[in-house]
């Protein structure tokens, strides 16, 4: 029995570090951002694929607004039916919580959900829920008439993202 007792406050007290499990990936002092555009070769083989060039930006010092509470991410898309030139046409940001191994992001409206998971080799997992996202930039915490729906079907359904190589910036 003190042996159960003992090994459940061990786990009890591991608790904390393990409620983060993308911590190394999401700091909290620190921006960090992944992105992925996709080549033609990928848009091929994926013909449903709606989203061509995607970015994920966690700027927490600017953004995050309980400190420990979630992680504030936002997610700019490129789709097929650009729009613009020379920036992301969509966006969509959420809070992101411990769920599993990974988080569970939902914006502050009825937009869906989305997960963040570590991928290979330091790649970083989206695994989109059924999204939509809005014009870029549009700030209002609601649908915008001209948003696009991104379902979860399998061609949009992970976006597999590399740490950016440059600066954590919207275009």
């Amino acid at each position: 029995m003190r042996r159960a007792i003992a090994v459940s406050a061990l786990l009890m007290a591991a608790l904390p570090a393990m409620a983060r499990p993308l911590e190394s990936e999401l700091p909290v002092k620190r921006d960090a951002c992944w992105e992925r555009a996709y080549d033609e070769a990928h848009l091929k083989a994926h013909p449903q694929q709606k989203v061509t060039k995607i970015r994920l930006v966690h700027k927490p010092g600017n953004w995050q607004a309980e400190p420990h509470a979630a992680l504030y991410v936002a997610v700019y898309f490129n789709l097929r039916q650009r729009t613009t030139t020379g920036r992301f046409d969509y966006q969509l940001s959420g809070f992101c919580k411990p769920q599993g191994k990974g988080l569970r992001c939902v914006p502050e409206w009825d937009a869906g959900s989305w997960r963040l998971e570590s991928g290979p080799q330091g790649v970083l997992d989206i695994r989109n829920g059924g999204i939509i996202a809005n014009p870029n930039p549009y700030d209002a915490e609601e649908i915008a008439d001209n948003a696009v729906k991104i379902p979860a079907k399998p061609d949009d359904g992970l976006w597999r993202l590399m740490p950016a190589k440059d600066a954590c910036e919207i275009e």
